[in-house]
């Protein structure tokens, strides 16, 4: 679809109900984008999430014609505020714009004209703050959501993470020769030891058909109600929104939900999508009973070897996702920083979420940096997560 002349008459359209958003599918689907803010996702988050109001979409017109919208929707949710791994979470509605929520044309005029109309609606109570998941920090669309909103509004404490990504050469070799030395026979010396120590019996499979969910989701939830992330509360976890977006994923023919198999026993998981020419990592964990081994970095390794040699999908680079993990440093070629936004409404509720955000986030900042400076962060981050990972098993 055609750009629109910048100059051409500009307006921008709310859409509330699911028939707007229909009216415009064509003109959706046409614009490229993460899976978080294609149509059907999005339509599936919607119908499933218990906790959301309705849409908020924003669509800005060029000339009569969609030149690019803004995916959101109105939550009734919490505002995380964290020292470390604790905090407080005070309740708040929220407008909530997906990742990857701004498709179509990114001029500096149409984000302009969005974060205007985000100050709009805030400003008339549709919500008491508005959240952008991760923008890429020298977007213009990042720029405006923090410059242009008042004093008061502003996100003071914005939350800054790596973003990585590998770009695949067409061999495996080439791959490999692209690690650092140590890191290539670091890998190759735990893949080695692995299929020593379980000769015959490690394997690998790949699901992606609706009819294998069932199986998928029963052998993964082995591997995730013993990991860390289990134990923090993030990660794969087996409820109706998760089984509904997977769900979607196998219809469409996206899904890639990868397992490592020990003498039967699943022991990691890797599960993501195909879009386009990229596979997108969703869920990645393992079984702390194999650690020495790595599990996770073998499958990663065996999915990205497949991926290079003789692939049948056409998958040309991994997208790691946000946040910093030392697997992603290793094995991606690109990195990028992300900033999450948040614009709080000009109320007296709005303003005050702010505040406390601010003051607790001041805190976190400093206890953080301290740590950092006396060598202790690593260490800490380690031992909450090995027990968190053993209040899971405990549990299990």
């Amino acid at each position: 679809m055609s750009k629109a002349p910048i100059d051409t008459p500009v307006r921008v359209r709310v859409l509330r109900t699911l028939p707007e958003i229909e009216e415009i599918r064509r003109e959706w689907e046409s614009w490229p984008g993460n899976r978080d803010s294609d149509i059907d996702s999005f339509l599936t988050f919607l119908r499933s999430n218990p906790g959301t109001v309705r849409p908020h979409v924003l669509v800005v017109y060029r000339g009569g014609r969609p030149d690019a919208i803004l995916v959101g929707r109105i939550d009734r949710g919490r505002i995380v505020c964290r020292v470390g791994y604790l905090g407080v979470s005070p309740r708040a509605q929220i407008m909530y714009f997906v990742y990857g929520a701004l498709r179509g044309n990114p001029s500096r005029e149409n984000c302009e004209s969005m974060v205007s109309e985000i100050l709009r609606s805030l400003s008339k109570g549709e919500a008491d703050v508005a959240y952008l998941n991760f923008l890429r920090r020298e977007s213009d669309l990042c720029r405006l959501a923090t410059k242009k909103p008042g004093l008061l509004s502003r996100d003071y404490i914005r939350i800054s993470q790596p973003h990585f990504a590998a770009v695949l050469p067409a061999t495996v070799e080439e791959f490999y020769g692209g690690l650092s030395p140590g890191s290539r026979w670091q890998a190759k010396s735990k893949q080695k030891k692995l299929l020593k120590d379980f000769a015959g019996a490690v394997r690998t499979r790949c699901f992606r058909e609706l009819a294998e969910l069932d199986n998928m989701i029963e052998d993964v939830e082995q591997v995730a109600r013993k990991s860390y992330q289990r134990g923090l509360g993030v990660g794969f976890i087996d409820c109706p929104d998760t089984r509904e977006r997977l769900r979607l994923k196998a219809e469409r023919g996206w899904l890639r939900a990868y397992v490592l198999y020990v003498s039967e026993r699943p022991c990691a998981f890797w599960i993501g999508d195909i879009n386009r020419s990229t596979f997108g990592s969703d869920y990645l964990a393992y079984d702390a009973e194999f650690g020495k081994y790595s599990p996770g970095m073998f499958l990663i390794l065996k999915v990205i070897e497949g991926f290079c040699d003789g692939n049948r999908d056409g998958v040309t680079e991994v997208d790691f996702a946000t946040g910093y993990a030392q697997y992603k440093a290793v094995l991606a070629n690109r990195e990028w920083s992300e900033v999450s936004v948040y614009i709080f409404a000009p109320s007296f509720k709005g303003i005050s979420l702010n505040i406390v955000r601010s003051f607790i986030g001041a805190i976190d900042r400093a206890l953080k940096r301290a740590l950092v400076h006396t060598k202790l962060l690593q260490r800490i981050k380690k031992s909450w997560r090995d027990h968190a990972r053993t209040n899971e098993v405990t549990k299990s």
